[in-house]
């Protein structure tokens, strides 16, 4: 549960999760010309094994430096409904920045912290990727919410098989307390996976539609499923307006006075 440090008493959760999930679950695509499309089609080639489809998935990671664009946002957490756009940039591996219209609310996110601040209701937070634990119920880290948002396996396997079914590479592996599934398409892009950890009663699901970005694959639809023993969470992100390899900084300030939020 979230609770101020101060004398201060926080009247909507879902406003606090809500930023959060923003800043935790927007981040990629790359533009100039972009056309979108699905990009699931194609021949499956089953002569290929385990490893070498592994290995053209994790070759298919899109590559670039930096990001930046608009991020359409739909969030449903079964009591709010919110449509609205945020502005991106990224630092590949290093810093992913998001700003809410008019500045109302900024997020910045490194391999190391999570920081954000909300004018709404005059309060800041600053902590590590224990926040996500709290709020997702799941371990996550920088390197599996990029993965995540880049259409990447989230956890790299120490062991797998891989088999063919209705034309997608489909693989099951247990991992550090998760179960996860997945279905690659025929570029090697995962087309959907899913995420069970049973000690928690934790479940979430990743599904994307992809687009063609000079020459490289990027998702262009992501919706993401949260689903826990009390609450269900879907965010639809659509990415507008992007480009690549622009020389960005992140301003990031906290205004005088917010009060601190900490985590219990």
């Amino acid at each position: 549960m979230l609770k101020n440090c101060c004398t201060f008493t926080i009247s909507n959760h879902w406003v606090m999760k809500r930023i959060f999930f923003l800043f935790l679950l927007c981040f990629l695509a790359i533009s100039c010309k972009t056309k979108k499309t699905t990009l699931s089609s194609g021949n499956i080639n089953n002569d290929l094994k385990t490893k070498e489809i592994i290995s053209l998935h994790r070759n298919s990671l899109p590559n670039f430096e930096t990001l930046s664009g608009i991020l359409d946002v739909f969030f449903d957490n079964g009591k709010k409904q919110q449509n609205f756009p945020l502005s991106l940039r990224m630092k590949k591996n290093e810093t992913i920045w998001l700003s809410a219209p008019l500045g109302i609310a900024k997020a910045l996110i490194t391999s190391e912290k999570i920081q954000f601040y909300n004018k709404l209701d005059n309060t800041y937070f600053e902590g590590d990727f224990h926040f996500a634990k709290q709020i997702l119920g799941a371990e996550i880290n920088f390197e599996m919410l990029q993965n995540l948002l880049l259409g990447q396996l989230i956890i790299s396997p120490n062991s797998l098989q891989i088999e063919v079914k209705e034309n997608n590479y489909t693989g099951v592996f247990s991992e550090e307390g998760m179960q996860v599934e997945f279905a690659l398409n025929p570029k090697f892009r995962i087309e959907k996976t899913q995420i069970t950890e049973n000690k928690e009663n934790i479940f979430l699901s990743a599904e994307y539609q992809y687009q063609e970005v000079e020459e490289q694959i990027m998702p262009a639809i992501l919706k993401l499923i949260s689903k826990s023993e009390n609450q269900q969470t879907t965010i639809e992100i659509e990415y507008k307006n992007l480009q690549f390899n622009q020389k960005h900084n992140f301003p990031y300030k906290v205004p005088s006075g917010y009060k601190l939020l900490t985590i219990e």
